[in-house]
């Protein structure tokens, strides 16, 4: 492994708890599909919701593996030569497979995505619920890069 890489899980769950968008990379019949979700984490699992309709949820319905990344962190370097440009950050890269959250598991994906981005659990809107789907993808691989 290089060294500014690794899976320690103190690291990964840091970039991950302290990371406000997540980058889902999806393949469906159209090919290869990137799009920035909310979510949280915990436990070897991701929570991202949904609409129940479109490309992100029927891609996530069919169950097939997806990749994720997500960055803290980030600084931009500058010097006098362009070699010298570039970043500082600490990023995760992982894959997984999603599956729909059903009953309980809908609220308590929905409710670690509210805490996450609100600190508190809110009342959730009656209209907005039957139009949301929540998904609990199980991670399979998770590593971290830090450039400092």
């Amino acid at each position: 492994m290089r060294k500014d890489v690794t899976n320690d899980p103190a690291v990964t769950g840091d970039i991950l708890a302290r990371a406000d968008v997540l980058w889902l990379a999806l393949v469906d019949a159209d090919g290869p599909y990137s799009v920035p979700v909310n979510f949280a984490a915990g436990d070897g699992l991701l929570y991202i919701h949904s609409g129940r309709r479109g490309r992100k949820a029927a891609a996530l319905d069919s169950g097939a593996p997806l990749a994720f990344s997500a960055a803290v962190d980030i600084l931009p370097k500058t010097g006098d030569a362009a070699c010298k440009y570039g970043y500082r950050f600490r990023s995760i890269m992982g894959t997984g497979v999603p599956r729909r959250a059903e009953g309980d598991d809908m609220r308590a994906a929905l409710d670690a995505i509210t805490l996450k981005y609100a600190g508190r659990l809110l009342p959730y809107e009656d209209t907005a619920l039957a139009a949301t789907v929540a998904y609990i993808v199980e991670i399979t691989s998770l590593s971290a890069r830090i450039k400092e």
